[in-house]
Protein backbone atom coordinates (compact mmCIF):
# COMPACT_ATOMS: atom_id res chain seq x y z
CA UNK A 1 0.00 0.00 0.00
CA UNK A 2 2.72 2.30 0.42
CA UNK A 3 3.91 1.88 -3.08
CA UNK A 4 0.30 2.57 -4.28
CA UNK A 5 -0.17 5.86 -2.00
CA UNK A 6 3.43 6.91 -3.11
CA UNK A 7 2.08 6.25 -6.75
CA UNK A 8 -1.31 8.04 -6.14
CA UNK A 9 0.95 10.99 -4.68
CA UNK A 10 2.70 11.52 -7.84
CA UNK A 11 0.46 11.72 -10.36
CA UNK A 12 -1.48 13.97 -8.30
CA UNK A 13 1.85 16.34 -8.10
CA UNK A 14 2.24 15.66 -12.12
CA UNK A 15 -1.73 16.72 -13.10
CA UNK A 16 -1.12 19.68 -10.89
CA UNK A 17 1.41 20.40 -12.76
CA UNK A 18 -0.16 20.01 -15.90
CA UNK A 19 -2.59 22.66 -14.77
CA UNK A 20 -0.47 25.33 -13.26
CA UNK A 21 1.23 24.42 -17.27
CA UNK A 22 -2.19 24.89 -19.23
CA UNK A 23 -2.81 28.69 -17.19
CA UNK A 24 0.89 29.77 -17.27
CA UNK A 25 0.75 29.04 -20.80
CA UNK A 26 -2.84 30.42 -21.59
CA UNK A 27 -2.22 31.58 -25.48
CA UNK A 28 -2.99 35.46 -25.79
CA UNK A 29 -4.39 34.75 -29.02
CA UNK A 30 -6.29 32.24 -31.14
CA UNK A 31 -3.20 31.29 -33.28
CA UNK A 32 -2.36 27.23 -33.74
CA UNK A 33 0.27 25.83 -31.75
CA UNK A 34 3.28 24.26 -33.94
CA UNK A 35 2.79 20.71 -35.40
CA UNK A 36 2.88 17.93 -33.21
CA UNK A 37 1.99 14.60 -32.56
CA UNK A 38 -1.32 13.96 -30.15
CA UNK A 39 -1.09 14.52 -26.70
CA UNK A 40 -1.81 12.50 -23.98
CA UNK A 41 -4.04 14.18 -20.61
CA UNK A 42 -1.96 15.68 -18.03
CA UNK A 43 1.54 13.23 -19.85
CA UNK A 44 1.08 15.01 -23.35
CA UNK A 45 3.56 13.64 -25.35
CA UNK A 46 5.99 12.39 -22.34
CA UNK A 47 5.95 8.81 -23.37
CA UNK A 48 6.63 9.49 -27.06
CA UNK A 49 10.01 11.17 -26.86
CA UNK A 50 12.62 9.03 -27.20
CA UNK A 51 15.62 8.24 -25.19
CA UNK A 52 18.07 7.73 -27.01
CA UNK A 53 19.04 9.19 -30.85
CA UNK A 54 16.79 12.09 -30.09
CA UNK A 55 18.22 13.63 -33.49
CA UNK A 56 17.37 10.99 -35.51
CA UNK A 57 13.74 10.54 -34.07
CA UNK A 58 13.03 13.95 -34.58
CA UNK A 59 14.11 14.57 -38.04
CA UNK A 60 12.23 11.28 -38.81
CA UNK A 61 9.25 12.55 -37.41
CA UNK A 62 9.79 16.30 -39.01
CA UNK A 63 9.47 14.53 -42.41
CA UNK A 64 6.46 12.37 -41.49
CA UNK A 65 4.57 15.27 -40.23
CA UNK A 66 5.37 17.55 -43.30
CA UNK A 67 6.93 20.30 -40.71
CA UNK A 68 10.89 21.52 -40.03
CA UNK A 69 9.56 22.63 -36.61
CA UNK A 70 7.96 20.28 -34.14
CA UNK A 71 5.82 21.73 -30.58
CA UNK A 72 5.54 18.88 -28.33
CA UNK A 73 4.70 18.60 -25.12
CA UNK A 74 5.68 17.05 -21.65
CA UNK A 75 3.81 17.19 -18.12
CA UNK A 76 3.08 20.59 -19.37
CA UNK A 77 6.29 21.63 -20.61
CA UNK A 78 6.45 22.85 -24.04
CA UNK A 79 8.90 22.02 -26.57
CA UNK A 80 9.85 23.02 -29.39
CA UNK A 81 12.27 21.14 -31.93
CA UNK A 82 13.95 23.19 -34.94
CA UNK A 83 14.92 20.80 -38.12
CA UNK A 84 15.29 24.09 -40.21
CA UNK A 85 18.61 26.19 -40.47
CA UNK A 86 16.94 28.99 -41.47
CA UNK A 87 14.67 28.98 -38.31
CA UNK A 88 17.17 28.53 -36.38
CA UNK A 89 18.59 32.10 -37.39
CA UNK A 90 15.37 33.46 -37.46
CA UNK A 91 14.88 32.46 -34.17
CA UNK A 92 17.62 31.94 -32.25
CA UNK A 93 19.51 34.59 -33.57
CA UNK A 94 17.23 37.40 -34.93
CA UNK A 95 15.52 36.99 -31.99
CA UNK A 96 18.18 36.13 -29.43
CA UNK A 97 16.91 38.24 -26.62
CA UNK A 98 13.84 35.84 -26.47
CA UNK A 99 16.09 32.49 -27.10
CA UNK A 100 18.83 32.99 -24.93
CA UNK A 101 18.35 30.99 -21.92
CA UNK A 102 18.90 27.57 -20.74
CA UNK A 103 16.27 25.48 -19.41
CA UNK A 104 17.54 24.07 -16.41
CA UNK A 105 17.27 20.13 -16.61
CA UNK A 106 16.64 18.57 -13.29
CA UNK A 107 19.33 15.73 -13.47
CA UNK A 108 22.07 18.40 -15.01
CA UNK A 109 21.26 21.35 -12.63
CA UNK A 110 19.28 20.23 -9.64
CA UNK A 111 20.24 16.09 -9.25
CA UNK A 112 23.85 16.44 -10.08
CA UNK A 113 24.02 20.24 -9.05
CA UNK A 114 25.64 22.03 -12.26
CA UNK A 115 23.95 24.91 -11.64
CA UNK A 116 27.18 27.53 -12.56
CA UNK A 117 28.53 25.28 -14.99
CA UNK A 118 28.21 28.23 -17.88
CA UNK A 119 27.22 25.99 -20.97
CA UNK A 120 24.23 25.63 -18.91
CA UNK A 121 23.44 28.36 -16.56
CA UNK A 122 20.02 30.51 -17.71
CA UNK A 123 21.07 33.86 -19.64
CA UNK A 124 21.85 36.66 -17.55
CA UNK A 125 24.85 38.26 -15.35
CA UNK A 126 26.18 35.21 -13.81
CA UNK A 127 26.22 33.75 -17.55
CA UNK A 128 27.42 36.90 -18.95
CA UNK A 129 30.49 36.95 -16.25
CA UNK A 130 31.08 33.40 -16.95
CA UNK A 131 31.93 33.86 -20.75
CA UNK A 132 33.70 37.14 -19.77
CA UNK A 133 36.37 35.12 -17.82
CA UNK A 134 36.51 32.78 -21.08
CA UNK A 135 36.85 35.42 -23.69
CA UNK A 136 39.38 37.34 -21.95
CA UNK A 137 41.51 34.43 -22.00
CA UNK A 138 40.62 32.84 -25.19
CA UNK A 139 39.75 35.31 -27.46
CA UNK A 140 40.48 35.14 -30.89
CA UNK A 141 43.24 37.16 -31.13
CA UNK A 142 45.40 34.97 -28.72
CA UNK A 143 44.65 32.34 -31.24
CA UNK A 144 48.80 32.43 -32.42
CA UNK A 145 49.50 31.82 -28.62
CA UNK A 146 47.43 28.40 -28.97
CA UNK A 147 48.30 27.47 -31.72
CA UNK A 148 51.69 26.86 -30.45
CA UNK A 149 50.36 24.08 -27.69
CA UNK A 150 48.15 22.73 -30.26
CA UNK A 151 51.39 21.95 -32.58
CA UNK A 152 53.36 20.87 -29.40
CA UNK A 153 50.68 18.13 -28.80
CA UNK A 154 50.14 17.07 -32.00
CA UNK A 155 54.15 16.76 -33.09
CA UNK A 156 55.23 15.39 -29.27
CA UNK A 157 52.35 13.27 -28.24
CA UNK A 158 49.45 12.38 -30.89
CA UNK A 159 52.01 11.28 -33.78
CA UNK A 160 54.60 9.54 -32.19
CA UNK A 161 52.56 7.45 -30.10
CA UNK A 162 50.12 6.83 -33.08
CA UNK A 163 53.67 5.28 -35.06
CA UNK A 164 54.41 3.24 -32.02
CA UNK A 165 51.39 2.13 -31.20
CA UNK A 166 48.36 2.49 -33.86
CA UNK A 167 45.76 0.16 -31.94
CA UNK A 168 45.35 2.50 -29.54
CA UNK A 169 44.58 5.50 -31.49
CA UNK A 170 41.54 6.13 -29.45
CA UNK A 171 43.92 6.45 -26.49
CA UNK A 172 45.93 8.76 -28.29
CA UNK A 173 43.48 10.85 -29.56
CA UNK A 174 41.78 11.46 -25.69
CA UNK A 175 45.49 12.16 -24.29
CA UNK A 176 46.33 14.57 -26.56
CA UNK A 177 43.01 16.53 -27.02
CA UNK A 178 42.89 16.13 -23.01
CA UNK A 179 46.42 17.12 -22.46
CA UNK A 180 45.87 20.20 -24.67
CA UNK A 181 43.33 21.68 -22.79
CA UNK A 182 44.99 20.47 -19.31
CA UNK A 183 47.63 22.59 -20.62
CA UNK A 184 45.68 25.89 -21.71
CA UNK A 185 43.53 26.11 -18.85
CA UNK A 186 45.60 24.82 -16.24
CA UNK A 187 49.12 24.66 -17.15
CA UNK A 188 50.49 21.56 -16.00
CA UNK A 189 52.61 19.39 -17.79
CA UNK A 190 51.21 15.79 -19.38
CA UNK A 191 52.42 12.95 -19.83
CA UNK A 192 52.61 11.72 -24.08
CA UNK A 193 51.04 8.43 -23.04
CA UNK A 194 48.31 7.65 -20.40
CA UNK A 195 48.45 11.05 -18.51
CA UNK A 196 46.74 9.83 -14.84
CA UNK A 197 44.25 13.24 -14.67
CA UNK A 198 43.67 13.16 -18.68
CA UNK A 199 42.05 9.75 -18.03
CA UNK A 200 39.77 10.61 -14.87
CA UNK A 201 38.42 13.58 -16.49
CA UNK A 202 37.49 11.25 -19.38
CA UNK A 203 35.27 9.25 -17.56
CA UNK A 204 34.17 11.81 -15.84
CA UNK A 205 33.29 14.09 -18.70
CA UNK A 206 32.12 10.92 -20.65
CA UNK A 207 29.33 9.64 -17.89
CA UNK A 208 28.57 13.34 -17.36
CA UNK A 209 28.02 13.92 -21.30
CA UNK A 210 25.47 10.42 -20.80
CA UNK A 211 24.04 11.21 -17.90
CA UNK A 212 22.87 15.02 -19.14
CA UNK A 213 21.39 14.43 -22.14
CA UNK A 214 18.10 15.63 -22.20
CA UNK A 215 16.11 12.86 -22.95
CA UNK A 216 18.69 9.65 -21.15
CA UNK A 217 16.15 10.09 -17.88
CA UNK A 218 12.42 10.15 -17.05
CA UNK A 219 13.16 13.23 -15.00
CA UNK A 220 13.93 15.44 -17.27
CA UNK A 221 10.61 15.12 -18.88
CA UNK A 222 8.83 14.61 -15.59
CA UNK A 223 10.50 16.73 -12.76
CA UNK A 224 8.36 15.22 -10.10
CA UNK A 225 10.19 11.75 -9.83
CA UNK A 226 13.00 13.49 -8.39
CA UNK A 227 11.01 12.82 -5.43
CA UNK A 228 10.98 9.23 -5.61
CA UNK A 229 13.17 7.02 -2.98
CA UNK A 230 16.18 5.75 -4.83
CA UNK A 231 14.82 2.04 -4.01
CA UNK A 232 11.95 3.04 -6.39
CA UNK A 233 11.81 1.16 -9.52
CA UNK A 234 13.09 4.00 -12.15
CA UNK A 235 14.96 5.84 -10.25
CA UNK A 236 18.58 4.60 -11.33
CA UNK A 237 19.13 8.41 -12.13
CA UNK A 238 19.80 9.24 -8.43
CA UNK A 239 22.30 6.65 -8.26
CA UNK A 240 24.19 8.03 -11.41
CA UNK A 241 24.40 11.25 -9.70
CA UNK A 242 25.57 9.68 -6.50
CA UNK A 243 29.07 8.76 -8.50
CA UNK A 244 29.21 11.37 -10.85
CA UNK A 245 28.95 14.54 -8.07
CA UNK A 246 32.09 13.55 -6.15
CA UNK A 247 34.15 13.46 -9.27
CA UNK A 248 33.38 16.35 -10.64
CA UNK A 249 34.10 17.87 -7.66
CA UNK A 250 37.18 16.44 -7.25
CA UNK A 251 37.33 17.55 -11.10
CA UNK A 252 37.20 21.50 -10.04
CA UNK A 253 39.39 21.33 -6.81
CA UNK A 254 42.42 19.04 -7.67
CA UNK A 255 43.70 20.41 -11.10
CA UNK A 256 43.27 24.18 -9.71
CA UNK A 257 45.46 23.19 -6.30
CA UNK A 258 48.15 21.46 -8.27
CA UNK A 259 48.44 24.73 -10.59
CA UNK A 260 48.54 26.87 -7.37
CA UNK A 261 51.44 24.31 -5.89
CA UNK A 262 52.85 24.84 -9.29
CA UNK A 263 52.84 28.51 -9.32
CA UNK A 264 54.74 28.92 -5.68
CA UNK A 265 56.91 26.86 -6.89
CA UNK A 266 57.61 28.87 -10.27
CA UNK A 267 56.86 25.68 -12.89
CA UNK A 268 53.78 27.01 -14.22
CA UNK A 269 53.09 27.54 -17.81
CA UNK A 270 51.15 30.49 -18.92
CA UNK A 271 47.10 29.11 -18.64
CA UNK A 272 43.66 30.67 -17.84
CA UNK A 273 43.79 29.69 -14.04
CA UNK A 274 47.52 31.29 -13.57
CA UNK A 275 46.48 34.67 -15.36
CA UNK A 276 43.15 34.89 -13.47
CA UNK A 277 45.30 33.69 -9.45
CA UNK A 278 47.18 36.39 -10.81
CA UNK A 279 45.07 39.15 -11.56
CA UNK A 280 42.98 38.29 -8.91
CA UNK A 281 44.92 37.84 -5.98
CA UNK A 282 44.71 41.36 -4.57
CA UNK A 283 41.52 41.42 -4.42
CA UNK A 284 39.26 42.16 -1.45
CA UNK A 285 36.77 39.46 -2.95
CA UNK A 286 39.24 36.79 -4.39
CA UNK A 287 37.65 33.85 -2.87
CA UNK A 288 34.07 34.96 -5.16
CA UNK A 289 35.89 35.78 -8.22
CA UNK A 290 38.36 32.62 -7.99
CA UNK A 291 35.39 30.34 -7.34
CA UNK A 292 33.70 31.58 -10.73
CA UNK A 293 37.45 31.23 -12.13
CA UNK A 294 37.51 27.54 -11.04
CA UNK A 295 34.01 26.59 -12.97
CA UNK A 296 35.22 28.08 -15.99
CA UNK A 297 38.37 26.17 -15.88
CA UNK A 298 35.99 22.97 -15.58
CA UNK A 299 33.29 23.69 -18.11
CA UNK A 300 36.30 24.73 -20.36
CA UNK A 301 38.07 21.19 -19.64
CA UNK A 302 34.57 19.39 -20.56
CA UNK A 303 32.95 21.09 -23.07
CA UNK A 304 36.75 21.17 -25.44
CA UNK A 305 37.60 17.73 -24.14
CA UNK A 306 34.38 15.71 -25.56
CA UNK A 307 33.79 17.76 -28.92
CA UNK A 308 37.33 18.26 -30.13
CA UNK A 309 37.95 14.20 -29.05
CA UNK A 310 34.62 13.30 -31.00
CA UNK A 311 35.35 15.21 -34.09
CA UNK A 312 38.77 13.78 -34.48
CA UNK A 313 37.76 10.12 -34.09
CA UNK A 314 34.82 11.17 -36.58
CA UNK A 315 37.28 12.39 -38.98
CA UNK A 316 39.50 9.09 -38.83
CA UNK A 317 36.60 6.48 -39.21
CA UNK A 318 35.76 8.97 -42.51
CA UNK A 319 39.00 8.43 -43.64
CA UNK A 320 38.68 4.56 -42.59
CA UNK A 321 35.87 4.33 -44.87
CA UNK A 322 36.53 6.14 -47.63
CA UNK A 323 40.16 5.44 -48.69
CA UNK A 324 39.79 7.81 -52.44
CA UNK A 325 38.87 10.72 -50.49
CA UNK A 326 41.95 10.04 -47.76
CA UNK A 327 44.21 9.39 -51.14
CA UNK A 328 43.19 12.51 -52.59
CA UNK A 329 43.49 14.76 -49.14
CA UNK A 330 46.93 13.08 -48.96
CA UNK A 331 48.09 14.14 -52.69
CA UNK A 332 47.08 17.95 -51.58
CA UNK A 333 49.22 17.61 -48.88
CA UNK A 334 52.34 16.58 -50.68
CA UNK A 335 51.68 19.22 -53.34
CA UNK A 336 52.05 21.64 -50.34
CA UNK A 337 54.67 20.21 -48.10
CA UNK A 338 56.66 17.49 -50.22
CA UNK A 339 58.42 14.53 -48.32
CA UNK A 340 60.54 16.05 -46.13
CA UNK A 341 58.46 18.40 -43.37
CA UNK A 342 55.40 18.31 -40.97
CA UNK A 343 52.67 20.65 -41.88
CA UNK A 344 52.27 24.31 -39.95
CA UNK A 345 49.73 26.17 -39.48
CA UNK A 346 50.44 28.41 -42.43
CA UNK A 347 50.54 25.84 -44.89
CA UNK A 348 46.32 25.41 -43.82
CA UNK A 349 45.03 28.08 -46.34
CA UNK A 350 46.68 25.69 -49.49
CA UNK A 351 44.46 22.86 -49.21
CA UNK A 352 41.08 23.44 -50.03
CA UNK A 353 40.30 20.21 -50.56
CA UNK A 354 41.41 19.33 -46.89
CA UNK A 355 39.02 22.18 -45.78
CA UNK A 356 36.61 20.67 -47.85
CA UNK A 357 37.07 17.05 -46.14
CA UNK A 358 36.53 18.89 -42.62
CA UNK A 359 33.29 20.23 -43.86
CA UNK A 360 32.05 16.57 -44.23
CA UNK A 361 33.50 15.69 -41.17
CA UNK A 362 31.23 17.95 -39.03
CA UNK A 363 28.31 17.51 -41.27
CA UNK A 364 28.07 13.45 -41.66
CA UNK A 365 28.33 13.30 -37.77
CA UNK A 366 27.48 16.50 -35.93
CA UNK A 367 29.27 16.43 -32.41
CA UNK A 368 26.57 17.68 -30.88
CA UNK A 369 23.46 16.74 -32.68
CA UNK A 370 20.78 18.42 -30.76
CA UNK A 371 22.96 21.12 -29.69
CA UNK A 372 22.39 22.11 -25.54
CA UNK A 373 18.48 23.37 -25.32
CA UNK A 374 17.75 26.93 -25.45
CA UNK A 375 14.73 28.47 -23.25
CA UNK A 376 12.18 31.12 -24.17
CA UNK A 377 11.58 34.35 -21.56
CA UNK A 378 8.56 34.75 -23.26
CA UNK A 379 5.65 34.55 -25.75
CA UNK A 380 6.63 34.67 -29.34
CA UNK A 381 4.93 34.19 -33.06
CA UNK A 382 7.03 32.70 -36.31
CA UNK A 383 5.11 32.11 -39.00
CA UNK A 384 1.80 32.25 -37.78
CA UNK A 385 2.58 29.52 -34.88
CA UNK A 386 2.26 30.35 -31.34
CA UNK A 387 4.92 29.43 -28.78
CA UNK A 388 4.61 29.62 -25.63
CA UNK A 389 6.99 31.51 -22.81
CA UNK A 390 9.52 28.98 -20.76
CA UNK A 391 9.23 26.56 -24.35
CA UNK A 392 12.65 24.51 -24.45
CA UNK A 393 13.57 25.14 -27.88
CA UNK A 394 16.13 22.10 -29.09
CA UNK A 395 17.81 22.92 -32.57
CA UNK A 396 18.54 19.77 -34.41
CA UNK A 397 21.86 20.40 -35.75
CA UNK A 398 21.42 16.72 -37.54
CA UNK A 399 18.51 16.96 -39.51
CA UNK A 400 20.06 20.79 -40.74
CA UNK A 401 22.83 18.78 -41.96
CA UNK A 402 20.93 16.05 -43.36
CA UNK A 403 18.35 18.01 -45.01
CA UNK A 404 18.14 15.76 -48.20
CA UNK A 405 17.41 19.07 -50.21
CA UNK A 406 20.40 20.86 -49.61
CA UNK A 407 22.74 17.65 -49.10
CA UNK A 408 21.21 14.93 -51.34
CA UNK A 409 22.05 11.68 -50.14
CA UNK A 410 23.39 12.67 -46.68
CA UNK A 411 24.43 9.96 -44.94
CA UNK A 412 27.69 9.27 -47.58
CA UNK A 413 30.81 11.10 -47.10
CA UNK A 414 31.19 13.30 -49.67
CA UNK A 415 33.70 16.48 -49.38
CA UNK A 416 33.27 16.78 -53.26
CA UNK A 417 29.55 19.08 -52.48
CA UNK A 418 31.53 21.58 -50.64
CA UNK A 419 34.00 21.73 -54.41
CA UNK A 420 32.51 23.62 -57.54
CA UNK A 421 34.56 23.79 -60.46
CA UNK A 422 38.17 23.09 -58.44
CA UNK A 423 37.45 26.27 -55.93
CA UNK A 424 35.69 26.24 -52.70
CA UNK A 425 31.80 27.06 -53.10
CA UNK A 426 31.13 28.41 -49.43
CA UNK A 427 28.41 30.55 -51.09
CA UNK A 428 26.64 27.98 -52.62
CA UNK A 429 26.01 24.94 -49.89
CA UNK A 430 25.16 25.88 -46.05
CA UNK A 431 28.59 25.82 -44.34
CA UNK A 432 28.73 23.05 -41.49
CA UNK A 433 30.88 25.57 -39.55
CA UNK A 434 27.60 27.98 -39.26
CA UNK A 435 25.73 25.22 -37.93
CA UNK A 436 27.37 22.80 -35.75
CA UNK A 437 29.18 25.45 -32.77
CA UNK A 438 25.10 26.41 -32.04
CA UNK A 439 23.44 30.05 -32.42
CA UNK A 440 22.75 33.38 -31.09
CA UNK A 441 24.57 34.35 -28.21
CA UNK A 442 24.80 31.05 -27.21
CA UNK A 443 27.16 29.86 -29.74
CA UNK A 444 30.24 28.29 -28.92
CA UNK A 445 33.19 30.80 -27.82
CA UNK A 446 35.66 28.18 -28.43
CA UNK A 447 34.43 27.18 -31.75
CA UNK A 448 38.13 28.97 -33.29
CA UNK A 449 40.55 26.71 -31.12
CA UNK A 450 38.05 23.34 -31.98
CA UNK A 451 38.61 24.41 -36.00
CA UNK A 452 42.19 24.99 -35.70
CA UNK A 453 42.62 21.73 -33.46
CA UNK A 454 41.02 19.68 -36.15
CA UNK A 455 42.57 21.06 -39.18
CA UNK A 456 46.32 20.75 -37.69
CA UNK A 457 45.54 17.65 -36.86
CA UNK A 458 44.07 16.19 -39.58
CA UNK A 459 46.93 17.40 -41.97
CA UNK A 460 49.28 16.02 -39.57
CA UNK A 461 47.71 12.85 -39.71
CA UNK A 462 47.69 12.36 -43.19
CA UNK A 463 50.70 13.40 -44.21
CA UNK A 464 52.29 11.20 -42.48
CA UNK A 465 49.94 7.82 -42.49
CA UNK A 466 47.52 5.74 -44.57
CA UNK A 467 44.66 4.95 -42.39
CA UNK A 468 43.46 0.99 -42.73
CA UNK A 469 41.34 -1.33 -41.59
CA UNK A 470 42.47 -3.46 -38.88
CA UNK A 471 43.47 -6.90 -39.97
CA UNK A 472 41.31 -10.39 -37.84
CA UNK A 473 43.24 -13.30 -36.92
CA UNK A 474 43.02 -14.85 -40.40
CA UNK A 475 44.51 -11.83 -42.24
CA UNK A 476 41.59 -10.26 -43.56
CA UNK A 477 40.52 -7.06 -43.64
CA UNK A 478 37.64 -6.21 -40.89
CA UNK A 479 34.73 -4.33 -42.26
CA UNK A 480 33.80 -1.23 -39.98
CA UNK A 481 30.36 -0.27 -39.83
CA UNK A 482 29.95 3.32 -38.42
CA UNK A 483 27.79 3.27 -35.36
CA UNK A 484 27.78 6.13 -32.81
CA UNK A 485 26.91 7.28 -29.29
CA UNK A 486 23.05 7.29 -28.21
CA UNK A 487 23.15 10.21 -26.37
CA UNK A 488 22.13 13.20 -28.84
CA UNK A 489 23.64 15.76 -26.34
CA UNK A 490 27.01 14.36 -28.32
CA UNK A 491 27.84 12.01 -30.34
CA UNK A 492 30.99 9.91 -31.04
CA UNK A 493 31.93 6.49 -32.73
CA UNK A 494 31.89 3.19 -30.93
CA UNK A 495 34.75 1.96 -30.81
CA UNK A 496 35.86 0.72 -33.65
CA UNK A 497 39.30 -0.98 -34.99
CA UNK A 498 41.87 0.57 -37.58
CA UNK A 499 45.48 0.87 -38.04
CA UNK A 500 47.61 3.61 -38.91
CA UNK A 501 50.61 2.43 -41.46
CA UNK A 502 53.69 5.21 -42.67
CA UNK A 503 52.81 5.93 -45.63
CA UNK A 504 55.51 4.90 -48.29
CA UNK A 505 57.87 7.59 -49.70
CA UNK A 506 57.69 9.22 -45.77
CA UNK A 507 60.54 9.14 -43.34
CA UNK A 508 57.90 9.26 -40.82
CA UNK A 509 60.61 8.25 -38.32
CA UNK A 510 62.91 10.93 -39.18
CA UNK A 511 60.34 13.52 -39.27
CA UNK A 512 59.04 13.02 -35.91
CA UNK A 513 63.00 12.11 -34.76
CA UNK A 514 62.87 15.13 -32.31
CA UNK A 515 59.27 14.15 -30.96
CA UNK A 516 60.09 10.81 -30.20
CA UNK A 517 60.41 8.82 -26.69
CA UNK A 518 59.81 12.79 -24.83
CA UNK A 519 57.60 12.08 -21.47
CA UNK A 520 56.01 14.98 -20.94
CA UNK A 521 54.37 17.75 -23.16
Amino acid sequence: MPVLSLILDVLFVCLCTSIYGIFRNRRKSLLPLPPGLPRWPILGNALSMPLTYAHVYYKRLGNKLGTKFIYLEAVGQPFLIINDFRAAQDLLEKRSALYSSRPQFQMTTEIIGLKRFFIFMPYGDGWRSHRRVFRQYFDPKYLPRDQEKQLDFVRKSLLPNLLATPEESREHVANCVGGLILSMTYGLPVKTRHDRFVRFAEKTFNDLAAATAPGKYLVNIIPQLQFLPDWFPGTGFIRVAREIVPELDELREEPYQATLDATDEGAVQDCLVSENVEKLRNTPDFDDQIAEVKEVARAVFGAGFESTAGITMTFILAMLKNHDVQRQAQSEIDSVLGPERLPTFSDLSDLPYLSAVIKEVLRWNPVAPIGVPHLTIDEDVYDGYYIPKDCIVISNIYAMLHDEKIFPDPEKFDPGRFIKDGNMANDDLLNPIDVVFGFGRRVCPGSHLAMSMLEITAASILCLFDILPALDTQGKAIDVVPEFTPASITSHPLPFECTFSPRKGKDVEGLLTEYINLEYV
